[in-house]
């Protein structure tokens, strides 16, 4: 069944790799790739926000499979009229190092090794981790069951803590899945983080490819797919891995466009800024960032066109959460019986930050589940191999995007409502994961590549 479950979605991926080839005209092999794995996110989101609208819309909840299907004819008979587009690679400028081959086999070892994993722990635990069971599958279960009147999914009667105002690109997602096969098959959640998982890593590698060597993204990418937290969470069957996949590839699609200068690259990259809000709440607030990144890097007169390009690509995202707010109406927890002056008191109160610097330094120190501090071993990695100069802003000012993103992580520990030792207990561990694959994609713009390295030894 999990071959089954992941053809349920090669329509909207095969569609998604056709939208990023249509915006994005380069054919060069890790442009292919980065258009591949990113069209992973584009199909999967576009699709989902399609679907919540039929389901406002229409009675029923059949028709996901209809909507993939018009989605990818769309795109191939736009393909098919613009005969141009089909010019998908060109070899001419492929040469990879040997150092890269060897890398190259190397991570793909390891990616099979990640996927076996994922395909064992999804036997053993079908139904994924308790937020999976008590949220995101939860959601899937009761949209699923029922029927015309799935907004009692939603239903103020069930626990606020379950988080019933989530946006549901993942449960939407699993229920599109599940009608196509005709039950609520246990393989399609953990199917679906397994596509988000592998499209992290290619986004990585690809992205890392195209602005720097395959010997620089095969190591980036095989520190990735071999940190433990994070290939755990990516087990859970939740939402983390999916919004972590979408804060990495509009980063990455952002850091592109910068380069190139490129409005259907800032589009693409608004674009997946706008399906990490309709993943989590979390993606809300890197909506923002986003636009006021574009304005720091290249400045208020630079930047109109790119932000402008940013909004366009996030405004089918923020039109589907709008409307899912306003039909949706449920209180967030973190602001139910948490007012303005209790949250004054508590930014006011020292004590809270230095309680919340000394959890995130311990967590800093075990980061991903490492049994060594990996942030360590990236210090000592480039100590030896050296440091480059990035080759614009936008490559320089990449870690200010997870570093903000961290920062109002934080905040929200500050002025959340609930014990605060156990909030972050619960979470902290959870949130990094989310900025990690963001975090290795700046770090290895800054260091030389073993290339580099090598020739500077000679």
């Amino acid at each position: 069944m999990i071959l089954q479950s992941f053809l349920v979605y090669l329509p909207a991926l095969l569609a998604g790799f056709g939208v990023a080839h249509l915006l994005w005209k380069d054919s060069r092999p890790a442009a292919l790739l980065l258009k591949v794995f990113s069209g992973m996110g584009l199909g999967l989101g576009i699709t989902s926000c399609l679907y919540f609208l039929r389901l406002l819309l229409l009675p029923g909840q059949d028709g996901y499979l209809l909507l993939e299907s018009i989605f990818l004819i769309t795109v191939v008979v736009i393909l098919l009229l613009q005969k141009s587009n089909f010019n998908f690679i060109s070899l001419k400028s492929f040469s990879p190092s040997w150092i890269g081959v060897v890398l190259g086999c190397a991570v793909i070892l390891v990616g099979i090794i990640a996927l076996y994993y994922s395909v064992v722990v999804a036997r053993l635990a079908p139904h994924g981790d308790y937020d999976a069971q008590a949220i995101w599958n939860l959601r899937a279960r009761f949209i699923y069951r029922s029927g015309d009147t799935w907004q009692n999914a939603f239903s103020p009667l069930i626990n606020r803590n379950f988080h019933m105002d989530y946006p549901i690109l993942v449960p939407v997602s699993v229920v599109g899945g599940w009608n196509i096969l005709g039950g609520e098959v246990l393989r399609v959640p953990p199917v679906l983080s397994m596509i988000f998982l592998l499209g992290m890593a290619g986004i990585l590698y690809s992205a890392l490819a195209y602005l720097r060597s395959h010997s620089q993204a095969a190591i980036a990418t095989m520190i990735l797919l071999a940190t433990p937290g994070l290939l755990l969470f990516s087990t859970f069957q939740t939402a983390d891995i999916p919004l972590t996949y979408f804060f990495l590839a509009s980063v990455s699609l952002f850091v592109l466009a910068g380069n190139a200068d490129n409005r259907s690259l800032f589009f693409l990259s608004g674009l997946m800024a706008g399906f990490s809000a309709w993943t989590k709440n979390e993606g809300i607030p890197f909506l923002l960032l986003m636009i006021l990144f574009a304005g720091l890097v290249f400045g208020l007169q630079r930047s109109r066109a790119h932000i402008l390009s940013l909004l366009a690509g996030m405004s089918f995202p923020l039109m589907t959460i709008f409307l899912f707010k306003i039909f949706i109406s449920v209180n967030n927890d973190l602001f139910t019986n948490n007012g303005l002056t209790e949250m004054i008191g508590k930014v006011l109160e020292p004590t809270r930050y230095l309680q919340i610097l000394t959890h995130l330094a311990t967590e800093f120190l075990h980061l991903g589940n490492w049994p060594i501090s990996i942030i360590a071993i990236l210090l000592l990695y480039g100590w030896i191999i050296g440091i480059r100069q990035p080759d614009n802003w936008a490559e320089k000012a990449a870690w200010i995007v997870p570093a903000a993103q961290l920062t109002m992580y934080m905040f929200v520990y500050v002025v959340t409502p609930h014990d605060l030792q156990w909030h972050m207990n619960y979470s902290m561990s959870r949130l990094l994961i989310h900025l990690f694959p963001l975090a290795l994609f700046s770090y290895f713009l800054f260091v030389n590549t073993p290339e580099a390295a090598l020739n500077k030894a000679k």
